[in-house]
C-alpha cells in the first residue's frame, strides 16, 4: 500500500519552468560530408570485411577494434559537450572542446569557479568525466583512454596514460570512470576505476595534497564474459556492486539480465578482485548450461537489421533499488537491484511519443530535410532520474519527458518538452535537473541568393544523406564495382591514392545552452510568466490554480497606452476596486477620448450599486459595475420614437436610483463608502474640467487635435480661480468666458479680481463680454445683470446636500457658539484618533483647545492622556481605539495600564502610569483614587501577592515617596489583600506585607486606627496558624483560617487533617515531632480556634496517633488516655509531662477512639497476617479492663484465626459485615467433613462471632443442630445422637427436625435412643408433623416390644450351655417398619393364628404369618415361673470360662471400662436383679398384639379371647387396656382421617 501510494503521488503532473542558466558564445565548426566510416553498401562490406577481419586478429587484441555498431551509431549522435553533476548536487562539470568548466550551485550554476584545460579530442563524444565521492576531485578521460585528474580550481594534478593506444581505436576509450572511497590507508585519498570499451579494468590509488601521486592497485578483464567488449558501467556503493553492460549474450540458458547484456560483479578485497554475482533468474533457473565452450560469432557481413542489441546507457535510481537501461535498439528496461530481476521493459514502438518530431522543424527550412529520415531520431539517447519512481528520458529528436516507471506516462503534461537534438541530462537535484543542448545552424555564405543557398543546402543534405553512392544513370556497373573496391582499399589501408574525391566541407554555427527544468509552485511560475510577458500562459495558470488574474491585466494595462480598447481588454477585467479607481483618478491618457472613457469607467464603478454592495459587505473589494437598465418586455412590433424610448429609460433610471438611495444611510457611511464617494466627486470634477477643456480648445473635434495631456493633468488639479487668473493674464477672453459660464459658482464672486489681472496693454474692447453690466430693474432701480451660468451635466447624487456628512454641516457657521466649539474640538479629536490612530495629534488639539479656554474638554483630555500612555509607553494592543477605551470602566483602564509592566519596572511604572491616572480619576470623582487602588490591588492579590507587596514596600512609613500615603488606607488595603489571596504558598509574602504596616502609635490616629491595629494583631495570629500548617506540610490560604475560626466543625476537620497528614509522612516522624504537633494544636486552639475545647485537641491528637499505622504511635497514644475505669493507668511519659500533657482523654472517649481505630485497621486488613490486624490488636489491648465492646473486637480477631484453620478464606471486612454469622459456621462445616467431632471448637467460634447475639443457649442449639446434621449425613449415628442428646437436654426446640431424622433412621440400631429422639420431636414439632412422627413412634415401639419378646423367648429355646447376650439378641435392622415387624413376629407367633395369616399380603399390615405353630404355647410358658434358670446355674455354666487366664478379671462395677473383661461369678451381685416379671412380659405380649391390630386398622385381630390366652393374660391386662385402647384409638382415628 505504501508503494502504491508513493507511485500515485509520483504520477501527479509536475508544474515546471524552463530557465536558461547560461548560453555560450556561438562556435563555428566545419563538417566533412560523405566518406562515412561504415558504408551501407553490401558490396563495400563484402570487399572490406575480410581485410578488416585479418587486421583485427593480426594487429589488435580480440576486443580492441570491433565496437558494436549500435554503440557507435548512438554515441556519434550525441553532442560533443558533456555535463556531469556531483553527487551532492552542488558542483557541475561542463566538458567543452578544450576545457572543462566547473560551476557552483551558489549562483545557480551561472558563473565559472574553475576551468580545466584539456587537449582537443578528435572523438569528443567518447570522453568521460566523473566526480569523486567527496566532490573534491574531477577525473577526465579522452577517447584515447588518457585520464587526467583536476581539483576544484581547475589545476591538473597528474595524468594516467593508457597502456596501449592506437589512433582511431575507440576500444581504448573509457566506458566507465568511477571513484570509490578508499579507507585501507590514509596515504591514498580515493580509488579510481578506469574501464575501457575493450573490457579492461584498471584500479588506481590516487593521492592529492602535498604528495600528489597515483599507483595502480589491480587490474581485471571482462573479455572472457564480453567477447565484444563492454558498453557501459556503473557502481552501486550500497551493495558494492559493479554493474556492467555489453552486447546481448544470445544464450537461453543464462538469466534474462545476462541475455540483455547486464551483469553484476561483487568487489572483493583480494584477487581476483571481482566476482560475478548470480541474478535472480540464475538462482531459480534449473536448465543447465550447454557446454563449457562457445564458438565465437563472426559476422563478416552485417546489416542494420541484423545488428546485435546491447546496453548503451545505465542509470541507478536515487535509492539504488532500480536500474534503468537504454539499449541500442531503442528498448528501455527496468531492473531490480541487486537481484537484477526485470521489473519492466518497453520496446521502442511501445514507448509513448517515440515518433514525435519537434513541431518547429516543420517551419524551418534547414531542418525540414531531416524529417525525411525521422526514424533516426526515435531512439533514446540519455536516461536519468527525477525521483525513486520517476525517470527523465531524452531522445535523439530532442524530446525530454519525465515519465513514471510504471506506465511511462509523461508527468510534464500532454506533450514533451523540446530541446535541440540529443541533449545531455543530469540527475535531478532540488526539484529540477539540468540539460545541455546544442543548436546547429548553417553559416550564411557570401554572394548567394537565398534560392541558390536553398538549392545548395538541399544538395548538400542529399549528398550527406546518400553518401558517395551515384546514380545508375551516371556510371556503368563496372565503374561502380571498381569504385567499391577502391573505397574498400581506402577503408583498409587509408592510402591517399585510393581516397575518394573530397567534397567541400560545410560551415556550421553551434550554440550551446545550459537549461534548467525545475519544478515550481504555481505562484512562482505565475509571477515569472508575467515578468517574461507570457500573458497567455500566465492566464492559463491563473485559471488552473485559482490565482489572482488581476496581476496579468495590471501588467498589461501599465505597459499599454490608455485607449478605449485597452480599457475594455485590460482595465475592465481587473477586479480590485481600489486599484482600478486609483488608475482612473491618477492616470491621464494621451488623447481626449481615452481620457473621457477612463473617467466614465471610473464613474460606473462608483455608482450607487457599488455603494450599496459595500454597505452590505457583499463587494469583497471588487470593482462593481452597475447593471444595465433594460426596458420592459415590449412587443416586437411596437415601435417607439426615440424621445419616448429615452423618456422611458430615464424614468427607469430615476426610479432605480431612488430605490438605491433609499437603501443608503448617509449619516452612517463606512470608511470604504466615504472613500468611494470622495473618488466619485474627484472623477466628476475631472470630467467637468475635461468638458471645460474641450470647450476651451474649440469643441470635441478640435480637442482631438489640440489636446495636451500634460496641460490637462495640471489644469484638472489646479485651483479654478488660479486657472482663471492665468487665462486673464494671457488675455484669453474665450477661456474666461467658458470658465465663468460653467464654473460660475467658484469664480463669479472673484470676477472683478480676475478682470484686474488682464494686462493693461490689452484693449478693454477685447474682453467687453466679460465686463459687468447694469440695467434698470422692474422696481426702477439699477441692478447687475447676472451671468448666464450653465452646467455640463445634471447634479449627481453624491453632490446633493443629503449625501454630504451631516456631522460637518452643523459646524457651518460664521459665529459658532461656545458649545458648538466644544463639540467641534471633541469630534475633531476623535476623528483624528479614529482615522489616523495618531493619539498625540488628537491630544495636541484638545490641549490647544483648553489653552484657548474652550470648556468641556477635561474628560476627553484625560482619556487621551491615558490613551497616549497605553499606545506609546505600555505597548498595549494595537487594535485599541479611543472609543473602546471610553467604554471601559476606570478599573479596567488601570488594569490595562499596568498589564505589561514587569516586576522589575513595576515601581517606576506605578509612579509614571498608575499614580497620574489615579490623580486624574480623583479629579473627576472624589474618593475614586482610593477605591480604584484598593480594587486593583485586591484583584491582583487573588492570584499573587508579589506585585501588591511591591506597592506596600514603597508605601512604608519610612519611604520618602509613597504610593499609598495614608496609614489607615495602607492597613485596610493590606488586610484585604492578604485575606483575598486564594493561593496557599504566599505566607512569606504575607509576612513581608505585615512588616510594611505601621506600628501602634505611628502618625495621627483616627476613629478606625485602633480597630485596624487590632485586625493586624488578629492577622498575625492567623499567619501563625498558617505557618504551623505549612511547617507540617499542610498549606492553606489565610482566608481559610479566618473563615473557619468560628466553626467548630471546620476547626476540628482542620486539626484532624493536620494530624493525619503528619501520620502519613515517610519516613515516620519521631516522638519529638508529635510532641511539637500537640503543642501546635494547643497553641492554635488557644490563639485562634477558641471554639474548640482543649480536650477535643487531645482527642484528635490521640486519634491520629492511633490511626498512624505505627505500633510506636499506638503505644504513645495509650499514654495519653485513661485505659481503665479504676484509673490504674501507666504514668504519663516524661516527654509528655508539662503544659498540656497531663490532661488525658477520658475513659469513655478512649474506648470510642480505640474501637474506631481498631475497626478501621480491621476493615482495611486483607488477611489475618496483615500488619493492620496487628495494629488493630495493639489498639484494643490498650484498654486494660477490656469492656464488652473491646472484647467483642478481640473475639472477632480471634475468630479469624479459627476461620483460617477451617480453610475459610474471607476478608475481615466481610466477616464484620456478615449479618448472618451462622453462615460462617456453615462454611466451616462445609470445608471440614469431620467438623462434627470438633463441637467444642465450633461452639467457641460461634461464641467469638457472637452468633445469635448474647443468647448462648440459642447459639449452642444452632451450632449443635448443624453438627448433628453433618454427623447424620456422614453417617456417624453415635456422634449425631450425642449432639441430639445435648440439644434435648438443653431443651432446644428447633432441634426437633434433626432429632426426628435420626429417630427415624433405620440404620441406627439403638432403639431406646431413637424412642427418646422421636419423643422429643413429638413434643416440639409443629402440628403438621405430628401424624408422621406418631406413626414412626408406634413402629419403633413395636420393634422395642418384639425385641423384649424375643429376649424372653430365646433363653428358653436355647440349648443348654449357650448364653446369649440380650444386646446381641435384638433383631436385625429392618428395611421397613411393617416388614421387619412381621419378621419378628414370624419367629414368635404360631401358624395356627388365622387372624394373622393374611398380614403378609398387604403393605399396611404390621404382623405377618409365621411357621412356628407353638408360639402361643411357648409364650404362655413364659408366664409361668421359670425352672432351672436361676443364678446358681448361670454361675456354674461360666465357672470355667477364664481357665486359661486370657481375659482381664475385674469387679462387675468396672466391666464397662475394660475391653473383653472377665467377671468373677462369685462377685456378680447384679445378675440376681435380672428377673422378668410375669406381668411385664404379659404386658409386652398384649401391647405387641394390640399394636399390630391397630397397625392393620383392625384387619388382623389379636386372639385375646381364647381360653388359655385370656385366662393367662387377663390378670395383667387391666393396666394395659387403657393405654392400648388409647394408642389404638389414636391410630385408628389417624388412619380413618
Amino acid at each position: 500500500m505504501a508503494e502504491n501510494s508513493l507511485i500515485e503521488n509520483d504520477e501527479e503532473n509536475i508544474l515546471y519552468d524552463l530557465l536558461v542558466i547560461t548560453e555560450w558564445p556561438p562556435e563555428t565548426d566545419t563538417q566533412q560530408r560523405g566518406n562515412r566510416e561504415y558504408s551501407s553498401s553490401v558490396i563495400a562490406k563484402a570487399v572490406t570485411g575480410p581485410f578488416r577481419l585479418i587486421l583485427h586478429y593480426l594487429w589488435y587484441s580480440p576486443t580492441s577494434s570491433f565496437l558494436p555498431p549500435g554503440l557507435v551509431r548512438l554515441s556519434n549522435k550525441q553532442i560533443n559537450w558533456q555535463l556531469v553533476l556531483s553527487s551532492n548536487g552542488k558542483l557541475l562539470a561542463v566538458v567543452q572542446d578544450q576545457c572543462v568548466e566547473i560551476r557552483s550551485v551558489r549562483d545557480d550554476f551561472g558563473s565559472v569557479i574553475g576551468k580545466c584545460q584539456v587537449p582537443k579530442d578528435p572523438s569528443p563524444q567518447w570522453r568521460r568525466v566523473a566526480w569523486s565521492y567527496d566532490c573534491t576531485l574531477l577525473a577526465y578521460a579522452d577517447s584515447t583512454g588518457t585520464v587526467r585528474l583536476f581539483d576544484l580550481m581547475g589545476s591538473e594534478l597528474f595524468v594516467i596514460p593508457p597502456e596501449v593506444s592506437f589512433p582511431g581505436d575507440l576500444s581504448c576509450a573509457v566506458a566507465g570512470l568511477i571513484f570509490l572511497e578508499y579507507t585501507a590507508s590514509v596515504q591514498w585519498s580515493a580509488e579510481l576505476l578506469v574501464i575501457t570499451y575493450g573490457g579492461e579494468l584498471k584500479s588506481y590509488l590516487v593521492s592529492v595534497g602535498t604528495n600528489q601521486n597515483f599507483q595502480e592497485n589491480h587490474s581485471f578483464s571482462f573479455s572472457s564474459h564480453y567477447s565484444q567488449g563492454i558498453t557501459s558501467a556503473t557502481y552501486h556503493p550500497g551493495h558494492r556492486l559493479l554493474l556492467v553492460g555489453g552486447c546481448e549474450a544470445g544464450d537461453e540458458s543464462t538469466s534474462k539480465a545476462s541475455c540483455y547484456g547486464i551483469t553484476a560483479w561483487r568487489a572483493l578485497s583480494g584477487s581476483p578482485h571481482y566476482k560475478q554475482v548470480t541474478s535472480y533468474e540464475d538462482d531459480v533457473n534449473i536448465n543447465p548450461k550447454r557446454g563449457f565452450f562457445r564458438m565465437p560469432i563472426l559476422r563478416l557481413f552485417s546489416r542494420q537489421a541484423d545488428e546485435m542489441d546491447g546496453v548503451f546507457r545505465m542509470s541507478l535510481s536515487p535509492d539504488g533499488t532500480l536500474l534503468a537501461v537504454i539499449h541500442f535498439s531503442g528498448r528501455l528496461s527496468l531492473w531490480d537491484v541487486p537481484s537484477l530481476r526485470q521489473r519492466a521493459t518497453w520496446s521502442q514502438d511501445q514507448q509513448p511519443g517515440f515518433e514525435e518530431i519537434n513541431p518547429e522543424w516543420k517551419t524551418s527550412l534547414e531542418r525540414r530535410k531531416k524529417i525525411k529520415d525521422k526514424e533516426q531520431y526515435y531512439p533514446l539517447v540519455d536516461v536519468s532520474w527525477w525521483s525513486d519512481n520517476v525517470m527523465i528520458l531524452a531522445r535523439c529528436s530532442g524530446s525530454v519527458t519525465v515519465s513514471s516507471v510504471r506506465t511511462l506516462r509523461n508527468l510534464l503534461g500532454k506533450s514533451c518538452e523540446w530541446f535541440e537534438p540529443s541533449p545531455r541530462l543530469t540527475t535531478a537535484y532540488d526539484g529540477g535537473f539540468l540539460s545541455l543542448e546544442c543548436e546547429v545552424k548553417l553559416a550564411q555564405k557570401r554572394g548567394r541568393l537565398e534560392s541558390s543557398l536553398s538549392a545548395v543546402s538541399s544538395e548538400d543534405e542529399d549528398a550527406d544523406d546518400g553518401g558517395d553512392s551515384d546514380s545508375d544513370d551516371e556510371s556503368s556497373a563496372k565503374a561502380r564495382y571498381f569504385g567499391y573496391i577502391k573505397q574498400g582499399l581506402y577503408y583498409v589501408t587509408e592510402m591517399e591514392r585510393f581516397a575518394p574525391p573530397r567534397k567541400r566541407p560545410r560551415t556550421v554555427i553551434k550554440n550551446y545552452r545550459l537549461v534548467s527544468l525545475r519544478s515550481t509552485t504555481p505562484e512562482e511560475l505565475y509571477q515569472r510568466k508575467i515578468d517574461n510577458e507570457e500573458y497567455g500562459e500566465a492566464l492559463s495558470l491563473a485559471h488552473a490554480y485559482n490565482l489572482d488574474s488581476d496581476l496579468v491585466y495590471q501588467r498589461q494595462w501599465r505597459k499599454s497606452t490608455v485607449s478605449i480598447a485597452s480599457i475594455q481588454d485590460y482595465l475592465s477585467k481587473i477586479r480590485k476596486r481600489s486599484w482600478v479607481l486609483h488608475e482612473c483618478v491618477e492616470r491621464v491618457p494621451e488623447n481626449v477620448d481615452a481620457a473621457k472613457e477612463l473617467l466614465m469607467y471610473g464613474l460606473k464603478g462608483t455608482d450607487l450599486e457599488a455603494l450599496v454592495a459595500i454597505g452590505n459587505m457583499e463587494d469583497e473589494g471588487r470593482f462593481i459595475m452597475p447593471g444595465d437598465v433594460d426596458l420592459d418586455d415590449l412587443p416586437y412590433d411596437d415601435i417607439l420614437s426615440e424621445d419616448e424610448e429615452l423618456d422611458i429609460k430615464k424614468d427607469k433610471e430615476n426610479k432605480k436610483r431612488q430605490e438605491l438611495l433609499d437603501k443608503v444611510d448617509f449619516s452612517r457611511l463606512t470608511l470604504e463608502q466615504k472613500e468611494l464617494c470622495r473618488s466619485r466627486l474627484k472623477l466628476l470634477c475631472y470630467l467637468d474640467r475635461l468638458a471645460t477643456y474641450e470647450e476651451i480648445l474649440g469643441g470635441p473635434h478640435a480637442a482631438e487635435q489640440k489636446y495636451d495631456a500634460e496641460f490637462f493633468k495640471k489644469f484638472r488639479s489646479q485651483n479654478i480661480v488660479l486657472s482663471a487668473r492665468d487665462y486673464a493674464r494671457e488675455s484669453n477672453v474665450q477661456a474666461l468666458d467658458i470658465l465663468f459660464t460653467y464654473h460660475g459658482t467658484e469664480l463669479l464672486q472673484h470676477r472683478l479680481t480676475i478682470l484686474c489681472n488682464f494686462p493693461e496693454t490689452t484693449s478693454p474692447h477685447e474682453y467687453t463680454i466679460l465686463l459687468p453690466e447694469a440695467t434698470v430693474g422692474d422696481n426702477g432701480e439699477l441692478a447687475l445683470i447676472p451671468w448666464d451660468e450653465q452646467r455640463h451635466r445634471e447634479m449627481d447624487w453624491c453632490e446633493v446636500e443629503e449625501c454630504r456628512d451631516p456631522e460637518l454641516l452643523r459646524f457651518r457657521s460664521a459665529a459658532p457658539s461656545i458649545q458648538l466649539l466644544t463639540d467641534w474640538y471633541q469630534t475633531r479629536a476623535k476623528d483624528i484618533e479614529f482615522n489616523s490612530r495618531q493619539v498625540d495629534c488628537a491630544l495636541s488639539l484638545v490641549r490647544l483647545g483648553k489653552e484657548r479656554e474652550i470648556p468641556g474638554l477635561g474628560s476627553l483630555c484625560d482619556d487621551l492622556v491615558t490613551m497616549e500612555t497605553l499606545v506609546y509607553e505600555t505597548s498595549c494592543e494595537l487594535s485599541l481605539t479611543l472609543k473602546d477605551l471610553q467604554q471601559r470602566s476606570d478599573i479596567d483602564k488601570l488594569r490595562l495600564l499596568m498589564k505589561n509592566s514587569s516586576s522589575e519596572r513595576y515601581v517606576k511604572d506605578s509612579f509614571q502610569w498608575m499614580v497620574p491616572f489615579l490623580h486624574r480619576c480623583e479629579g473627576e470623582t472624589e474618593g475614586a483614587s482610593k477605591s480604584l487602588l484598593r480594587e486593583y490591588l485586591v484583584s491582583l492579590s487573588q492570584h499573587d501577592l508579589t506585585l501588591p507587596l511591591i506597592i506596600f514596600q514603597h508605601s512604608k512609613p519610612d519611604c520618602q515617596q509613597k504610593i499609598i500615603g495614608d496609614p489607615d488606607q495602607l492597613m485596610q488595603v493590606a488586610l484585604e489583600c492578604i485575606y483575598s489571596c486564594e493561593r496557599d504558598n504566599q505566607l512569606s509574602l504575607c509576612y513581608d506585607i505585615l512588616e510594611c504596616l505601621p506600628q501602634r502609635g505611628y502618625g495621627l490616629e483616627t476613629d478606625i486606627t485602633s480597630s485596624l491595629h487590632d485586625q493586624v494583631d488578629k492577622l498575625e495570629k492567623h499567619l501563625s496558624v498558617v505557618e504551623v500548617l505549612e511547617k507540617h506540610g499542610l498549606q492553606k490560604p489565610i482566608s481559610f483560617v479566618r473563615n473557619s475560626q468560628t466553626s467548630e466543625e471546620e476547626a476540628k476537620k482542620l486539626m484532624v487533617k493536620l494530624c493525619r497528614h503528619n501520620g502519613r509522612k515517610t519516613p515516620p516522624v519521631s516522638e519529638t515531632v508529635w510532641r511539637g504537633l500537640l503543642q501546635d494544636l494547643l497553641d492554635m486552639q488557644q490563639n485562634v480556634y477558641t471554639c474548640l475545647k482543649p480536650e477535643t485537641c487531645h482527642q484528635v491528637f490521640v486519634e491520629s496517633l492511633l490511626c498512624s499505622s505505627l505500633v510506636e504511635n499506638v503505644r504513645l497514644a495509650g499514654q495519653l488516655m485513661h485505659c481503665s475505669k479504676v484509673n490504674q493507668d501507666v504514668p504519663v511519659s516524661l516527654s509528655f509531662r508539662g503544659k498540656g500533657y497531663t490532661t488525658k482523654v477520658p475513659y469513655d472517649n478512649s474506648v470510642e477512639l480505640v474501637l474506631a481505630a481498631a475497626r478501621e485497621y480491621f476493615n482495611s486488613s486483607t488477611t489475618l497476617t496483615d500488619p493492620c490486624m496487628h495494629l488493630a490488636r495493639a489498639c484494643l489491648q490498650l484498654i486494660t479492663d477490656c469492656p464488652p465492646a473491646i472484647q467483642e473486637e478481640l473475639d472477632l480477631i480471634s475468630a479469624l484465626s479459627q476461620l483460617q484453620d477451617f480453610s475459610v478464606n474471607i476478608l475481615p471486612l466481610q466477616v464484620r459485615l456478615r449479618s448472618d454469622r451462622l453462615s460462617l459456621i456453615k462454611e466451616c462445616i462445609a470445608q471440614c467433613s469431620k467438623a462434627y467431632k470438633q463441637s467444642a471448637t465450633l461452639l467457641n467460634l460461634a461464641s467469638l462471632l457472637r452468633v445469635a447475639g448474647d443468647d448462648g443457649s440459642s447459639r449452642k442449639g444452632q451450632v449443635l443442630t448443624l453438627l448433628a446434621e453433618q454427623a447424620l449425613q456422614s453417617p456417624d449415628f453415635k456422634a449425631s445422637y450425642i449432639h441430639c442428646r445435648d440439644l434435648m437436654s438443653a431443651g432446644y426446640s428447633a432441634a426437633w427436625d434433626v432429632c426426628s431424622q435420626l429417630g427415624q433412621c433405620e440404620d441406627y440400631g439403638d432403639l431406646q435412643a431413637r424412642q427418646e429422639l422421636l419423643a422429643f420431636s413429638l413434643t416440639h414439632c409443629p402440628p403438621d408433623h405430628i401424624h408422621g412422627l406418631l406413626a414412626a413412634s408406634s413402629d419403633l415401639q413395636t420393634q422395642v416390644l418384639y425385641q423384649a419378646v424375643n429376649y424372653q423367648m430365646e433363653p428358653a429355646s436355647s440349648p443348654p450351655g449357650d448364653e446369649t447376650d440380650p444386646a446381641k439378641s435384638s433383631p436385625p435392622a429392618l428395611g421397613s417398619s411393617v416388614g421387619k415387624a412381621g419378621d419378628l413376629l414370624h419367629r414368635t407367633t404360631a401358624k395356627t393364628m388365622e387372624v394373622l395369616t393374611t398380614t403378609g399380603m398387604t403393605t399396611k399390615a404390621v404382623l405377618t404369618a409365621v411357621s412356628d405353630h407353638r408360639w402361643w404355647k411357648e409364650s404362655i410358658n413364659y408366664l409361668r415361673p421359670l425352672q432351672g434358670h436361676g443364678a446358681g446355674a448361670t454361675s456354674r455354666e461360666g465357672a470355667c470360662e477364664n481357665s486359661n487366664l486370657q481375659r482381664q478379671g475385674c469387679s462387675p462395677f468396672y466391666q464397662d471400662l475394660i475391653d473383653d473383661p472377665y467377671v468373677d461369678p462369685s462377685q456378680d451381685v447384679y445378675s440376681s436383679y435380672k428377673v422378668v416379671l410375669q406381668e411385664d412380659f404379659a404386658e409386652v405380649l398384649l401391647r405387641t398384639g394390640k399394636l399390630a391390630e391397630a397397625k392393620t386398622e383392625g384387619q388382623t385381630l389379636f386372639p385375646a379371647t381364647e381360653g388359655p390366652i385370656s385366662s393367662l393374660l387377663l390378670p395383667c391386662a387391666f393396666p394395659f387396656i387403657s393405654q392400648g385402647h388409647t394408642i389404638c384409638g389414636e391410630l385408628g382415628t389417624q388412619r380413618g382421617e
